[in-house]
C-alpha cells in the first residue's frame, strides 16, 4: 500500500540559479574603447523556468593585449529593477574608467565575442574568471561570423576618430601593444604594422605628432593618382606626420620614432626611423608633471566616505591601502588621445585618498582639474563634514610617495620632506 505523505515540498526562490533555466537574451551593449585595448561588455538574460530569481545580469572585461578575457561578475535578480545598485556599481567599477558610450549588440555578437577571448586566454594559458559555469553555455554551439559581420561588430566597439591626431596615437598604440587587428582596423591597403618585433607588448606613455615636411617641395602634401590612364583626372591627398613615442614593458623604456602617413582619415605608410632604450630617470622626467594637492579634515571616520559618495567618485576605480583607499577619477571621454602631444596619464582628473582616520586628500595635475574635485566634493552630501586644511603645488608628485611612507598625516609628511629637502 502506497504511502502518502500529507506534507508537499514547494520550489521556492532559494533553488533558483543562473543555471536553472534557459535563457533568454533581453539586451546587451559593448563600450566602444576596443582602440584602449579594452571593452566592457554587459548582457541581460530572461530566466523564465526560475520560479524567482527570473533575471541574470552578465558583466565581462575583456582586455586585447595580455589579460584576455580578465573579469567577470553577474547579478542575479527578481525582476528588472530588483539589485539595480548592485548592477549599477559593478558597471561603474568595471567601466567608468573607460571613457567610452554604449552600443548594443546581438546575442550573436556576444557569443562570438566570448568565444574569441577565450581562446585568447587558452591560446595565452592565461586563466579564466571564476565562475565558469556561469558563462560556460556561451561557447555552445560555436558561432561563425562572416567578414562583414566582423567588421560592422568591430565598428560598433571603436569610437570614430574626427582629426589625424585621433588616428595616430590610436594606431601606435595598437601597434606597440601588439594588437595589430585593431591597429589594422585603421589602415587602407597594405600597411606593414609589426615593425618592432624585439619589443614586447608596450604602453604608450606619451607621444608627440610633428607633420613631416618634404626637404624638396617644402609641402606636407604629397599626390597620387587614383586611376589607371594616370591623367591624374582623380587624385588623393597624402600627409605623412613624425612621432616620437616613449613606450615601456617589464620597466623597462624605450625612445621610437616613427612616420605615420595618412589618406584622409586612414593610415596608408608606417616607416621605423630608430628606436632606443633610456633609463627610468629619463623616462621620468619626460612624464613628470606638477601636482596640486587639497588636504581636508573629515569629520567622521574614513570609512562612512562611500565610494559613491559624490558624482564622480560613483564612477572612480578604486584601490586599497594599508591606511586607506585611493579613488581615481577619470575623464568621461577619451579626448586625450586627440591631442599632438599625448599623453596616457592625461585620462585621469585626479585622485581622492581617502585616509582611515579621518583625512581627505585631493590631488591632480593642474588648477583646473583640482577645482573640479574640490566642486564635486563640496557639492556631496558630505560637504558640510569636510574643513579644507591647506592646499599645496609640488613641482613633482608625492601623493604616492607619501601613501608609501605608512605615515596617516599628511602635513606631517609634507614638514618631514621639507627638513630633508633643507638639510
Amino acid at each position: 500500500m502506497e504511502n502518502k505523505s500529507p506534507f508537499q515540498v514547494l520550489r521556492g526562490g532559494l533553488s533558483d540559479s543562473a543555471r536553472t533555466s534557459r535563457k533568454e537574451f533581453l539586451n546587451g551593449f559593448i563600450t566602444d574603447t576596443r582602440l584602449m585595448g579594452v571593452v566592457g561588455v554587459y548582457v541581460h538574460w530572461l530566466l523564465p523556468e526560475n520560479t524567482v530569481m527570473k533575471h541574470f545580469h552578465q558583466f565581462f572585461y575583456l582586455d586585447s593585449e595580455d589579460l584576455g578575457f580578465d573579469t567577470y561578475e553577474s547579478v542575479l535578480a527578481e525582476d528588472e529593477e530588483d539589485q539595480y545598485f548592485e548592477i549599477r556599481t559593478i558597471e561603474n567599477r568595471l567601466m567608468g574608467g573607460l571613457g567610452g558610450k554604449k552600443t548594443e549588440i546581438t546575442e550573436k555578437e556576444l557569443r562570438w565575442l566570448v568565444q574569441e577571448y577565450v581562446k585568447q586566454n587558452i591560446r595565452m594559458k592565461v586563466p579564466l574568471p571564476d565562475n565558469f559555469g556561469e558563462y560556460e553555455f556561451l561557447l555552445s554551439p560555436i558561432v561563425q561570423m562572416s567578414e562583414e559581420e566582423e567588421y560592422m561588430l568591430m565598428c560598433k566597439q571603436c569610437t570614430p576618430l574626427p582629426t589625424a591626431n585621433f588616428v595616430i596615437n590610436y594606431f601606435l598604440m595598437r601597434c606597440f601593444g601588439r594588437d595589430f587587428t585593431a591597429a589594422k582596423f585603421l589602415t587602407k591597403g597594405y600597411v606593414r604594422t609589426d615593425l618592432f618585433s624585439e619589443h614586447k607588448g608596450a604602453t604608450l606613455l606619451t607621444n608627440t605628432i610633428d607633420e613631416a615636411t618634404d626637404e624638396q617641395s617644402g609641402s606636407n602634401a604629397a599626390y597620387y593618382a587614383t586611376d589607371d590612364d594616370k591623367s591624374f583626372g582623380t587624385f588623393s591627398t597624402l600627409k605623412a606626420y613624425l612621432c616620437r613615442s616613449l613606450i615601456e614593458y617589464d620597466n623597462k623604456y624605450f625612445l621610437i620614432v616613427t612616420q605615420v602617413t595618412l589618406d584622409k582619415l586612414k593610415v596608408v605608410k608606417y616607416e621605423r626611423i630608430s628606436s632606443f632604450q633610456i633609463t627610468a630617470t629619463e623616462a621620468s622626467m619626460m612624464t613628470s608633471k606638477p601636482e596640486f594637492i587639497t588636504l581636508f579634515d573629515f569629520m567622521g571616520e574614513g570609512s562612512e566616505f562611500e565610494n559613491d559618495a559624490t558624482p564622480l567618485t560613483e564612477k572612480a576605480m578604486v584601490t586599497q591601502h594599508d591606511n586607506g583607499r585611493i579613488l581615481m577619477i577619470f575623464h568621461p571621454d577619451n579626448n586625450h588621445v586627440g591631442k599632438s602631444e599625448y599623453r596616457l596619464s592625461d585620462d585621469v582628473i585626479g585622485v581622492y585618498y581617502i585616509l582611515d582616520d579621518g583625512q581627505i586628500i585631493l590631488s591632480a595635475n593642474d588648477r583646473k582639474s583640482i577645482k573640479i574635485l574640490e566642486n564635486d566634493l563640496h557639492g556631496s552630501p558630505y560637504g558640510h563634514l569636510v574643513v579644507p586644511i591647506a592646499k599645496y603645488q609640488f613641482k613633482e608628485p608625492v601623493l604616492y610617495d607619501f601613501i608609501s611612507s605608512g605615515m596617516d598625516d599628511f602635513e606631517e609628511f609634507v614638514e618631514m620632506v621639507s627638513e630633508k629637502e633643507d638639510d
